[in-house]
């Protein structure tokens, strides 16, 4: 069985730090804004194993012209469950949960590799691209939702 839902924020940190930062400590995977009312978590389950999780944040980002945005941050999919359509259909879900609250734009910085992928999520490049220090090459993407 397959099930998606909201999630505390404890309980998406050990994913983060598997697939995203496994040589950080577990308080090092908390990103600015994890604990804020608008934040939305959201976890994919396979049998009642979490393998899959989103962070949704409400976020502005100057670069990008619009009315009301989130970020979407935090994307992890445990390495045994690639493939089976986590990662789209957190995406999806979280993404029909701020259609709920008339979120218009929906945004992401990514590495230039994972373009592709964003890509195929409807996610546009926005252009805007700079060097990070740790991730290299990092793509700021957009979506529109409304």
């Amino acid at each position: 069985m397959f099930e998606l839902k909201k999630i505390e924020l404890t309980d998406a940190m050990p994913l983060r730090q598997k697939v995203i930062m496994p040589s950080a400590s577990l308080e090092d995977c908390r990103y600015l804004g994890d604990d804020h009312k608008e934040t939305m978590h959201i976890g994919a389950f396979a049998k009642e194993q979490l393998v899959g999780t989103a962070s949704f944040y409400k976020e502005h980002n100057a670069k990008l012209k619009g009315g009301n945005m989130y970020r979407l941050q935090g994307l992890a999919i445990d390495p045994e469950h690639r493939n089976e359509l986590r990662g789209q259909t957190l995406i999806l879900f979280g993404e029909n949960l701020l259609a709920q609250k008339e979120i218009h734009i929906l945004w992401c910085k990514t590495r230039a590799s994972n373009l592709p992928y964003y890509e195929h999520l409807g996610f546009k490049d926005s252009g805007e691209r700079y060097n990070h220090a740790e991730k290299g090459l990092q793509v700021l993407m957009v979506k529109h939702i409304l």
